[in-house]
């Protein structure tokens, strides 16, 4: 899966992006690149949302866990498709995510 980077041209645009997420680690790829093209650190987001810096790194590199391994299993055996919308570069509204 290839995550799209901010081309130098849409630097203050907004772009919506569709990925089908096949594995853990794509989702992962995704988070990654949504947080670095809007300038958050892994240290200020991990305090955000209220975990270590550590897991979220091991979340973005696409290290699985045991809930997340099952997680993905249940969803491919039952033929299930996970699509992610994304934009990069501006600053989400918070959507009511805790």
């Amino acid at each position: 899966m290839h995550v799209a980077e901010v081309p130098p041209q849409m630097k203050g645009k907004l772009a919506m992006y569709t990925v089908t997420i096949r594995r853990f680690r794509d989702l992962g790829a995704v988070i990654k690149a949504v947080r670095r093209s809007r300038g958050v650190r892994q240290d200020e987001l991990a305090e955000d949302l209220a975990i270590t810096r550590n897991y979220l790194q091991e979340l973005e590199n696409g290290k699985p866990t045991l809930y997340i391994t099952r997680l993905f299993r249940a969803l491919n055996k039952l033929g299930i498709t996970l699509t992610v919308t994304y934009t990069l570069g501006n600053k989400a509204d918070d959507h009511g995510v805790s």
